[in-house]
């Protein structure tokens, strides 16, 4: 069965990225819907992760087997460093101003659990996806209005943006992207939902690299803090392996860059029962009730 939009409306352009002035994100709700932002969750056998609701707390020491086990990876960076990036992270989200409202918003960042580390979502999938399936537009609290998705394709890894069609029971078009990335996790993957904007501007992600992701509830970027960054850093890692951000992580040389643009930092967590050491670098796009970060894992190297 074709999974085509039913409406003959046209998509709106995809656009390579512009410089626009920095601008905060208007209409949020007073309580924003961290749930569609912060996690996924196990719906059942054959399921697709669910975005849950929660405050995404996780430890800042190691506990049980990991306590005192020495991190595998590189060296913290000094404090003061600034990491250099990759070349090939040149024109992605990471290296381009900051987005502003006509950019659109992130909607939901839904990690893929019982998945295992795929190399394709189908298009049904994605539509049958938590944050997707049961889709509200940004500033809305409750669901007023139904949207039933239709997704142009499967998602593929390093495969780019999927263009979908959310159509809304009251006649309301959001035109949105949806991209299959690697996580934290090596045996879980995510599906990252992009609402664009009028600009028509797409997300470019790095190729190979693993995407966490996690929203600080700030109406600027500017008035992000160290503290913030940490949460962020420390919950988008540990969401990739629980919901409930259940894998304690350690943080160190956590930066607040660009005035709030960026933020970096490293984080120690446990895998498979060993303690891995890598150091992040993420950029602020704008999402519903704060802003979005979008972190990439940098080479060992860096």
């Amino acid at each position: 069965m074709s999974t085509q939009p039913t409406r003959n409306t046209p998509s709106p352009p995809i656009t390579p990225r512009t410089s626009h002035a920095a601008t905060g994100v208007h209409g949020a709700p007073s309580i924003p819907r961290s749930s569609l932002l912060r996690s996924g969750l196990a719906l059942g056998a054959g399921a697709v992760g669910a975005a849950i609701v929660g405050s995404g707390a996780v430890g800042t020491h190691a506990i049980g087997s990991d306590a005192g086990a020495a991190p595998i990876g590189p060296a913290p960076l000094a404090p003061a460093a600034r990491p250099s990036l990759p070349e090939d992270w040149t024109d992605t989200v990471l290296t381009q101003d900051l987005p502003s409202e006509q950019d659109g918003y992130i909607a939901c960042f839904t990690t893929l659990y019982i998945d295992g580390p795929v190399k394709s979502v189908s298009a049904k999938r994605i539509a049958g996806t938590d944050g997707i399936v049961n889709f509200m537009p940004q500033g809305t609290g409750s669901q007023s209005e139904g949207f039933t998705p239709h997704v142009s394709g499967p998602a593929r890894l390093d495969g780019g943006p999927v263009a979908l069609l959310l159509l809304g029971d009251a006649g309301s078009e959001v035109w949105a992207e949806a991209q299959l990335v690697r996580t934290a996790n090596p045996g879980a993957r995510a599906l990252l939902l992009h609402v664009l904007g009028p600009s028509g501007w797409s997300i470019a992600l790095p190729k190979g690299t693993p995407i966490v992701g996690d929203l600080i509830q700030k109406d600027s970027p500017g008035l992000v803090s160290k503290k913030d960054a940490r949460g962020a850093l420390a919950d988008g890692v540990s969401m990739s392996f629980h919901p409930d951000g259940d894998n304690p992580a350690r943080m160190d040389h956590v930066q607040v860059l660009d005035g709030g643009q960026h933020i970096t930092g490293g984080v120690s967590h446990p895998v498979s029962g060993d303690r891995v050491h890598h150091d992040w670098y993420g950029a602020a796009v704008g999402g519903d009730g704060g802003w979005f970060y979008l972190c990439a894992q940098l080479p060992d190297e860096s």
